[in-house]
């Protein structure tokens, strides 16, 4: 059996490698993305997986789609009555290449989107923690990346479930020699403020990055600056087929990633199948977005938001903690994934937007937010919101907080329910400074405790003091 292998290494050259790899994750991709072809293979595996052209080994593809086998596997390797070298080759080639995808996004959101300001690190870990309890373990698939950017306003695609219910295309930021004069200058400031963090974003957001005409110059420049080539998403994968293949085939020669390409429909699906290798499309995830695919699972938020319960709580597929930089709009927004409310129908919180004229103009924006919002602790003398809906609750000498999603413990030392409730409608009011606070809790309140919680609050990107 082949040993695994780093597939995101330039100058990776293991064509039989690659072939097998490419070629399961092509099997699983037909299963999840063609409804018909999942019949069939429900019907007769052996019949689905001969007339799919794969070469593929059918007990390795079951013991990915089989449960019952998929559990006596997991439990066979838990008790070591399996090893992985009892496996078939390809099944544990392709794990391998999940692991390492995960692997890295753990290492982004850990490690490389961490800014080098250690108040804006600080800030963003709040941030962090907040989603955790807002959203549960989906929060881990969100790399906080500290910067983004758009290369146009608005988007030509117009998706029907679009999480940030962008506008439509209304301008283009070209590559002009102004424009990029301009851009090598944002990207080197905002490099030397923020750190190697700031080239671990996109660039694109509420847009469609094939919409510029020019996303290919852009994408080099950034390349030159910060040595990455940055992750792209889109929904035209299948405007200019070779322009498509052109930007993969730049991605593999300069830095190995992961890309996504949102499939919309069956006829996007089979054109993709046709058009791209499984080899050339190794390294890109195809999101099943059309209700014909039997994996369509659409977040609800943006669009896809159905308001009439007004009190339903969403997801998001925001997945930054930091700045948003349009560069055609001349605009600077600070944000942070929210969960999807009526006060928050896309999933983000933007605390401000502003525009900018030039890049210095834009660096000092970014130190201006950076020192408005980004403080080292909790200002006590600071008025003091709310920053999302939790409860708090007493039990058994412990002080639990609970988000939409999950609980957490905060402190042991016990604090009565009467004093956590006023101490709650108070920052819900979002009205009064810590010390209003502290002076307005029950009679016998240990303040000590109540100031310790209201810093673990803080501490847990509960308190909002950007008023």
């Amino acid at each position: 059996m082949r040993e695994p292998k780093s597939v995101f290494v330039k100058g990776f050259d293991d064509p039989e490698y690659i072939r097998i790899i490419a070629n399961f994750k092509r099997f699983l991709e037909k299963w999840s993305l063609d409804a018909d072809f999942r019949e069939v293979y429900e019907q007769n595996s052996e019949k689905a997986i001969a007339d799919s052209g794969l070469d593929v080994e059918p007990e390795a593809i079951k013991l990915i789609l089989d449960e019952e086998k998929a559990r006596n596997l997991q439990k066979a390797l838990t008790e070591k009555s399996l090893t992985w070298k009892d496996l078939p080759e390809s099944y544990v080639l392709y794990r391998a290449f999940i692991q390492e995808k995960l692997s890295f996004r753990e290492k982004l959101r850990i490690d490389l989107c961490a800014p080098k300001d250690s108040l804006f690190n600080a800030w963003r870990e709040r941030q962090e923690r907040r989603c955790w309890l807002e959203m549960g373990p989906s929060a881990r698939s969100m790399v906080q990346a500290p910067l983004m950017f758009e290369l146009s306003e608005g988007c030509s695609v117009g998706c029907p479930f679009c999480g940030i219910a962008a506008k439509g295309l209304c301008g283009i930021f070209r590559y002009s020699e102004e424009h990029a004069e301009l851009w090598q200058d944002v990207l080197s400031r905002l490099h030397r403020l923020i750190g190697d963090a700031a080239g671990r974003g996109t660039c694109y957001y509420a847009c469609e990055g094939l919409d510029n005409p020019d996303y290919e110059k852009f994408i080099k420049d950034y390349f030159d600056e910060f040595g990455v080539v940055p992750q792209t998403t889109t929904a035209a994968s299948t405007r200019n087929i070779e322009r498509t293949k052109a930007l993969l085939r730049f991605g593999k020669e300069n830095d190995p990633h992961t890309d996504r390409f949102s499939v919309l429909s069956t006829a996007m699906r089979d054109q993709l199948f046709s058009s791209f290798s499984p080899e050339e499309l190794l390294m890109v995830e195809l999101l099943p977005q059309f209700p014909e695919a039997p994996c369509c699972k659409l977040t609800k938020v943006g669009r896809n938001r159905n308001d009439e319960q007004t009190d339903a709580v969403g997801g998001t597929i925001a997945c930054a903690s930091g700045f948003i930089v349009n560069m055609q709009e001349k605009s600077l927004r600070l944000m942070t994934p929210f969960v999807s409310d009526q006060k928050h129908p896309t999933g983000e919180w933007i605390l401000e937007k502003c525009s900018f004229t030039s890049a210095e103009d834009l660096e000092e924006q970014v130190r201006r937010m950076m020192s408005q919002y980004m403080t080292k602790s909790l200002e006590l003398n600071c008025c003091c919101k709310a920053a999302c809906d939790f409860r708090l609750e007493e039990k058994e000498g412990r002080i639990w907080v609970y988000g939409h999603a999950i609980g957490l413990a905060l402190m042991d030392t016990a604090i009565r329910q009467d004093t956590l409730d006023r101490m709650l409608a108070l920052l819900r009011e979002g009205t009064y400074t810590g010390y209003d606070i502290l002076d307005a809790l029950p009679e016998g309140t240990i303040i000590a405790h109540s100031i310790l919680l209201l810093k673990l609050l803080w501490e847990h990107g509960l308190i909002d003091q950007s008023l």
